[in-house]
């Protein structure tokens, strides 16, 4: 990062450092416009589209909701893109005809753009997005830190944070009221309703009864059926008068790591299927390689280990301590969570310690303890994406890959045409991701020449 004790000025234009590909600050906010206007419909339209298949809702979101969530999002992202470079000139004749500070270059544009675009967006949808570009925001520092030799990468250090994460959350898990609504329900179905909260002597009656008129009607539920058959042996093994679930604590366990290890598999299947989907009418044989790849095996090896971990941890403590409490959650969530040593993904680790954080800040507010701010989610996806939009201009080697091809996607490539050539003085390795591109431009506009070496 370019030390902040020290401003430099830099005596370059807007079209020499930044729009390249024009002399207009108008037209190349148009056409950034068009670009991510175009790009946003595609994500938010397939987005949306496959999040109400998912969520099986009916024709009447699709008729009333759809069209209306669409617009709004891509309204927001469109905005947010093209007020990025708009509020770069504007920043450039605010600090003079043709100076820059380097410090704010993007950072300040950034944060103008996102404060006035983010309200547009729709305010179920803030929260996510500030999750997510706090996520990257995190993820950027530490790698232009690393890059500086500030800091050095911790062993296994991402499964390290989801594991005290996973602990938290899974010790709230097991308390009455402990989480949110929409996570307990998430929760209650990866993990099991039967570990939501420590039971009692008169549960577990009111439970076994239930098992019993359960077991004989779930004989007309063919996956049930086949489990049972596959498995018989396995409900001969005993069964923790405190554990509520309803079969044997092996078969309770198996089950859960049988079927995460199957949704684990189909998810990154999908996705690799959906990455690889230009090149199938060329390659056909690509289906075969995304279906086995062997990372859809590692994402499954990853759910597997944490349900199955989780499960079997809460069962062995009942048995040993003959009590079930919350304390069993924060112990089997810790363990559980190491299980991500098969699927290792700093982006998972960092967005759970988020949402942990948040969590806990929430509970804060509700006793008393911490302020309320208002308008959080927007100040904090306004900061964060000013950090990424930062390093996205200065120092884009150090963005996660997959953000950098998206910003270059969104915006048609305009973003890999700033000439990072002239901050190169400033701005150690600022060229590093394209050290040979040097703008076509227009010489009535500018005198730069590309340097000889």
């Amino acid at each position: 990062m370019v030390a902040l004790s020290k401003p430099t000025l830099l005596n370059y234009s807007c079209y020499e450092l930044g729009h390249t590909w024009t002399p207009s600050c108008t037209k190349a906010s148009l056409d950034v416009a068009k670009s991510v206007f175009v790009e946003a419909l595609k994500i938010y339209g397939s987005l949306y589209f496959i999040a109400g298949l998912v969520r099986r809702k009916g024709k009447k979101y699709y008729r009333d909701k759809f069209l209306r969530e669409l617009a709004q999002s891509t309204l927001f992202l469109t905005t947010n893109g093209t007020l990025f470079i708009t509020c770069f000139c504007i920043w450039r004749k605010i600090n003079g005809r043709h100076m820059y500070l380097v410090n704010t270059l993007a950072f300040l544009p950034s944060m103008m753009a996102c404060l006035i675009a983010s309200p547009l967006e729709r305010k179920s949808r803030r929260g996510l997005l500030a999750m997510y570009t706090g996520n990257l925001a995190i993820e950027t520092i530490w790698r232009m830190l690393k890059a500086r030799g500030l800091v050095r990468s911790l062993p296994n250090g991402e499964v390290l944070l989801f594991s005290v994460a996973a602990a938290i959350y899974l010790y709230y898990f097991k308390k009455d009221n402990g989480l949110p609504a929409g996570t307990l329900s998430m929760f209650k179905k990866v993990f099991g309703a039967s570990e939501t909260q420590p039971s009692g002597e008169h549960v577990v009656s009111m439970v076994t009864e239930d098992v019993s008129r359960s077991r004989s009607s779930s004989r007309h539920n063919t996956v049930q059926h086949i489990w049972a058959n596959v498995l018989r042996l396995l409900q001969s093994c005993p069964r923790h008068r405190l554990c509520r679930h309803q079969h044997a604590c092996v078969y309770y366990v198996l089950e859960g790591s049988l079927k995460m290890f199957g949704i684990g598999y189909v998810i990154q299947a999908v996705i690799k299927l959906l990455s690889t989907i230009t090149k199938v009418f060329r390659r056909p044989k690509t289906v075969i390689s995304a279906l086995f790849n062997t990372t859809n095996l590692q994402l499954g090896a990853f759910l597997a280990g944490f349900v199955g971990i989780y499960r079997g941890l809460n069962c062995v403590l009942r048995w040993c301590r003959d009590k079930d409490d919350s304390m069993h959650g924060l112990v089997a969530g810790f363990v559980a969570g190491w299980s991500m040593m098969f699927y290792k993904s700093s982006t998972i680790a960092i967005y759970s310690a988020l949402r942990v954080a948040e969590m806990l800040y929430f509970k804060g507010i509700e006793l008393g303890r911490l302020p309320y701010i208002r308008c959080a989610d927007i100040i904090l996806y306004s900061i964060s994406t000013s950090i990424v939009f930062h390093a996205a201009v200065l120092e884009p080697h150090n963005l996660r890959p997959a953000y950098w091809n998206f910003l270059l996607r969104v915006t048609g490539n305009r973003f890999a045409e700033m000439n990072r050539k002239l901050l190169d003085p400033w701005v150690h390795n600022c060229s590093h991701i394209n050290p040979n591109f040097w703008p076509n431009y227009d010489m009535r506009f500018t005198k730069l020449v590309k340097p000889t070496s």
